[in-house]
């Protein structure tokens, strides 16, 4: 375990490695952009270039991120997930090359079920 900052970088080439390296886990494979962990709060491993995937589309402006779904009219069965965790841990993800540890986000409570904006609560943590 080790106090990562804003800003840092790890050097990992999936989800799945990156998990593993910061949580001691041993997946092969994990197509997911998120975890929950055990304290309550969600490992988050978007890709915040403003670009839509599977319905979604993230962006980050210095201290808020902003997740928005602008998919189909037919929302997917899972749309509600986010909200269930308010306090996410987010490593932006770069090309299946590298994450930048972004900081811990809180979600604000102007949310709706489509748009989510979170802000950072803090610039550091000990994994």
């Amino acid at each position: 375990m080790k106090t990562i900052k804003a800003g840092d970088i790890i050097y990992a080439e999936t989800n799945a490695e990156l998990l593993n390296g910061l949580l001691g886990t041993h997946y092969k494979r994990y197509m997911k952009a998120y975890r929950f962990l055990a304290t309550g709060e969600m490992l988050w491993m978007p890709r915040l270039d403003g670009k839509v995937r599977s319905g979604w589309k993230d962006t980050r402006q210095n201290v808020q991120i902003v997740e928005e779904y602008v998919g189909a009219p037919t929302y997917p069965s899972e749309i509600d997930m986010g909200l269930v965790v308010h306090t996410r841990i987010v490593f932006e993800k770069f090309d299946q090359k590298y994450f930048i540890f972004r900081g811990v986000f809180e979600l604000e409570p102007d949310f709706t079920l489509t748009r989510r904006s979170f802000r950072l609560i803090k610039d550091e943590i000990f994994l």
